[in-house]
């Protein structure tokens, strides 16, 4: 599944990627509308986030209700799509050429566009569940008065309830859901049922351009052209 196409320039990838490293810097984000604050790791209270904001291994990010937030891990491109009136946790534990991910969830609706993952799995976890991939399309909606809901769009992902341990894989066009009482559950998915997703209109073509500081303070330009 190809998702995003990365131009780099010269030598713009080894000054990107070798500082990101050392200071755990793990995402990106590519497209930020309405109203969103980012608590960045280390520091106390929200300010507002901006296209092209890097992210640290345990920034939170919060949407209001018109906001909606792109970010896309930078070792693969796996890309998140967050809606409005939703909370998460952006983690990224680095090792050797790869990115082990993990997003949490509070409450609110996201989208997972997940590349193939070169050493573990792609975890999104929520108070309620956990839901684990190696590369797939999959929508996440959790309430936490009721439970959350997992919809398949491509691969397969397995959702587990962390309070009675039970799961079930679930499919493209098939929806699952983790309920508060410890059930899970699978049935096909109503198309009525899928969320809208704000990006996907986007014209094939659209160039983001984020700047960044090297180790010595230089300026240097990374494209990103969104296919």
């Amino acid at each position: 599944m190809k998702i995003l196409k990365h131009i780099f320039i010269g030598f713009i990838i080894t000054l990107l990627i070798a500082p990101l490293q050392s200071a755990s810097k793990i995402a990106v984000t590519t497209k930020v509308s309405g109203k969103v604050s980012i608590e960045a790791v280390g520091n106390s209270g929200f300010s507002k986030l901006k296209t092209g904001t890097i992210l640290s291994d345990g920034d939170r990010i919060k949407t209001g209700a018109d906001g909606f937030v792109v970010f896309i891990y930078i070792d693969d491109k796996s890309m998140i799509k967050v809606k409005e009136k939703t909370e998460i946790m952006v983690k990224g534990t680095r090792t050797t050429g790869s990115i082990s991910k993990q997003i949490n969830i509070d409450i609110g609706t996201l989208r997972a566009q997940v590349n193939k993952q070169r050493k573990g799995d792609f975890v999104v976890q929520s108070p309620t569940s956990v839901a684990s991939v190696k590369g797939t399309d999959f929508w996440m909606i959790i309430n936490p008065d009721f439970g959350d809901i997992l919809i398949g769009l491509e691969g397969l992902v397995n959702l587990t309830n962390l309070l009675s341990g039970e799961s079930t894989d679930v499919g493209a066009g098939m929806t699952g859901t983790s309920s508060m009482d410890g059930s899970v559950d699978l049935s096909e998915t109503n198309p009525d049922d899928i969320p809208d997703d704000p990006d996907s209109g986007s014209p094939a073509g659209t160039q983001i351009e984020i700047e960044l500081e090297g180790p010595d303070g230089e300026i240097k330009t990374l494209l990103i052209d969104i296919q």
